[in-house]
């Protein structure tokens, strides 16, 4: 029989390092080993055993098999975290490494996922991944939400710790106060954002039938084509009357109008102000907006997250989330 050449010289795969193999270098049983590598509680294990365990472990590079622990102990040590968009928003990226850093010290590991139905429904994850908890980041639909709570995962949705409409309400309440009737709203296209664009905007139009004046006039620009915001700002320019203020979806979109602005020779903030939400790094140069206390939001998500690892009721995510920040563009 002739030996295939694409063999010769390969090197033999390597086998991987079990327990049993620790316990027989060791010189230990395998159940003193599964009690030292699992952390088991109520066992009584002396230090130079579970040291000599340890140091064996990592010198024969033994690798935890995942599925076996999962099997074994009824849960996974994985904390999945949904998001609607491969770009993380500022705010997303931020409470996801806090997240990450909280969990670490757990001995959990946060795996982030995009979903998209049109890709992959989301019921084929549970065929690929068993997570302790699932996180959902950018707000789910109900059916979506339904399928997460069938797949006898706990839940937790970040999605509602922070009143979005508050948010909208705002913008609108700090531009009245400057004495503006006559608004725009600039409005992302992203499905991703989709939930909270519409939550941000419900508020804005709340807050301006309190106050006695016309709904926003609404237009959608894309992130991903900026030169959406030039229709939106001729739109705006033409509106009988003339839209003299804007509410952003985010400091993004706000950016994307402020930048428009000036390359038409216009000023933010005296030609057209403009607000945002998040304050962003680059909102800081000129951008007046509503901050998100990132911190406390990403406490929040932790305090929610670890509440559902310790299957403990949900704390309350009640606080002061928002804060308005003045600086020349409006």
């Amino acid at each position: 029989m002739t030996a295939d050449p694409q063999d010769e010289g390969s090197p033999a795969p390597r086998k991987r390092v079990t327990s049993a193999d620790v316990a027989r270098v060791s010189g230990v049983s395998r159940a003193t080993v599964s009690y030292v590598l699992n952390n088991a509680p109520g066992r009584v294990i002396s230090e130079s055993t579970r040291e000599l365990v340890l140091s064996t472990a990592q010198r024969l590079g033994h690798v935890p098999y995942a599925p076996a622990r999962t099997l074994r102990l009824g849960k996974s040590n994985i904390v999945l975290a949904l998001v609607r968009d491969f770009a993380f928003g500022f705010v997303s990226h931020r409470v996801l490494r806090e997240l990450d850093t909280a969990l670490a010290a757990r001995g959990f590991v946060v795996l982030a996922h995009r979903f998209d139905e049109s890709l992959r429904p989301l019921s084929d994850l549970w065929g690929l991944i068993s997570p302790n908890v699932v996180v959902a980041m950018g707000g789910l639909t109900v059916p979506e939400q339904a399928i997460i709570e069938d797949s006898h995962a706990k839940f937790v949705r970040s999605h509602g710790i922070v009143p979005q409409d508050r948010a909208g309400e705002m913008q609108v309440e700090y531009l009245y106060s400057r004495g503006h009737r006559v608004l725009g709203y600039a409005m992302a296209d992203s499905p991703a954002v989709q939930l909270v664009a519409e939550e941000r905007l419900a508020g804005a139009r709340r807050a301006c039938a309190r106050l006695g004046i016309p709904d926003p006039i609404v237009e959608t620009v894309s992130v991903d084509n900026p030169v959406t915001v030039f229709p939106a700002l001729d739109r705006w320019a033409a509106a009988e009357p003339k839209v003299t203020a804007v509410c952003a979806h985010n400091d993004e979109v706000a950016i994307m109008v402020c930048t428009g602005l000036a390359s038409r020779g216009l000023v933010p903030g005296k030609d057209l102000a403009v607000i945002g939400i998040d304050n962003i790094p680059m909102a800081r140069i000129a951008l007046t907006t509503i901050e998100m206390d990132v911190e406390a939001y990403s406490k929040a998500v932790i305090a929610a997250v670890l509440a559902a690892i310790d299957d403990k009721p949900q704390p309350d995510p009640a606080g002061d989330y928002l804060h308005l920040i003045v600086r020349d563009s409006a």
